[in-house]
C-alpha cells in the first residue's frame, strides 16, 4: 500500500462504518477483550466509588404562622413577635442550639446543621408567615429538626404573648376598678336623688333637678366603661392566636443516588469507556501492522 492509499484509509474505515456487520464487532473484541476488560474495570470503579462516598440528604421543609396577641394599649391586634424580629432570633447559633437539643441530635451533627437552618428561614412575602428548612442524613433526623425549632420557637412566642395578656389584664383590672367607684357614686345619687324625692318641699325639687343629670352622666360612664372591658376581654380572646405550624412537616431526598442507580452509572460508563478504548486501540494496531511502501 503507498502512502498516498494509506492516508485515505481512515475515510474508507469511516465510510464504511455505517455498515459494519456485528460479525466486525466479534472479531475487533475479541482480539482486544483484555484491554475492554480492563478498561471497564477501572472506569466502572472510578465512577461508583467516588459516588459511593456521596451521603445523601434529606431536606424537611415546614410553613410556621406568626401568633398574634391583642395590644391593649394600642386597642388593636399586633403580631407576637415582628417577622424581622423572629429572623434575627432564629438565625442565632444560640437558639438553634437550644432548639436542637430538644431533638434527639448528637451534638457534633446540630453543629454542623446550624448554617444550613440559619440560610432556610425565609419570610412568606406580604403575610404573617414563614418557611424553615432544615437538612439532614436522614428524613426524620431532618423533620425532627424542624420540628425543634418550631417548639422552640413557639414557647418563645407563648412567653411574649403572657406578656401582652398580663397587659390586658392590667388594664380590665383599671377598669374594674373605675367601674367599682362609679357604680358607688351612682349609688350615693341614687339615694341623694330618693331622698330628695320624699322630702317633697321646693328644695328637694331643685335638688332633684341638680341630681338626675350627674345620675345619667354617670350611668352613661358606667355603661361606656363596661362596654370598654367586654370588648378588651372579647378582643383579647379572639384576636389573639398562638404560633402555629400550617400543615405537616415534609422531607424530600435532594442529594445523593441510591446504590442501585450508581453501580449501573458505574456499569454504563465502563463499557462506553471498553467499546471506545477497544476500538481505538485495535484501529492504532492494524495501522502500525501495515508497511509503508515508497
Amino acid at each position: 500500500m503507498t502512502v498516498q492509499q494509506d492516508a485515505f484509509a481512515p475515510a474508507k474505515a469511516v465510510a464504511r462504518g455505517e455498515g459494519i456487520e456485528l460479525d466486525d464487532f466479534r472479531q475487533l473484541f475479541m482480539r482486544q477483550w483484555r484491554w475492554a476488560a480492563a478498561t471497564f474495570v477501572i472506569v466502572a470503579v472510578i465512577a461508583i466509588v467516588p459516588l459511593s462516598w456521596i451521603k445523601p440528604q434529606w431536606e424537611a421543609q415546614a410553613t410556621v404562622r406568626i401568633g398574634q396577641v391583642f395590644d391593649a394599649f394600642a386597642n388593636s391586634p399586633r403580631l407576637v413577635e415582628s417577622l424581622q424580629d423572629v429572623q434575627e432570633r432564629m438565625r442565632t447559633n444560640s437558639f438553634l442550639r437550644d432548639a436542637l437539643k430538644i431533638s434527639e441530635v448528637s451534638p457534633g451533627a446540630a453543629t454542623a446543621r446550624v448554617s444550613f437552618v440559619s440560610a432556610k428561614i425565609d419570610p412568606v412575602p406580604s403575610t404573617a408567615l414563614i418557611r424553615i428548612t432544615v437538612r439532614a442524613s436522614t428524613a426524620d433526623a431532618s423533620a425532627d429538626a424542624v420540628t425543634a425549632i418550631f417548639e422552640q420557637l413557639k414557647s418563645v412566642h407563648e412567653e411574649l404573648a403572657r406578656t401582652a395578656r398580663s397587659e390586658v389584664g392590667l388594664l380590665a383590672e383599671q377598669y374594674a376598678t373605675e367601674l367599682a367607684g362609679l357604680r358607688e357614686v351612682q349609688s350615693k345619687l341614687e339615694k341623694a336623688f330618693a331622698s330628695a324625692s320624699n322630702s317633697g318641699a321646693d328644695d328637694g325639687s331643685s335638688a332633684m333637678a341638680s341630681l338626675a343629670p350627674a345620675i345619667e352622666r354617670n350611668a352613661r360612664g358606667i355603661w361606656e366603661l363596661d362596654r370598654q372591658r367586654f370588648l378588651l376581654v372579647r378582643r383579647d380572646k379572639y384576636q389573639s392566636a398562638p404560633t402555629e405550624m400550617m400543615g405537616r412537616t415534609s422531607s424530600v431526598r435532594i442529594g445523593g443516588a441510591s446504590r442501585g442507580l450508581i453501580i449501573l452509572f458505574g456499569i454504563v460508563m465502563g463499557l462506553a469507556a471498553g467499546i471506545v478504548f477497544a476500538m481505538l486501540r485495535d484501529y492504532v494496531v492494524r495501522r502500525r501492522s501495515q508497511p509503508l511502501s515508497a
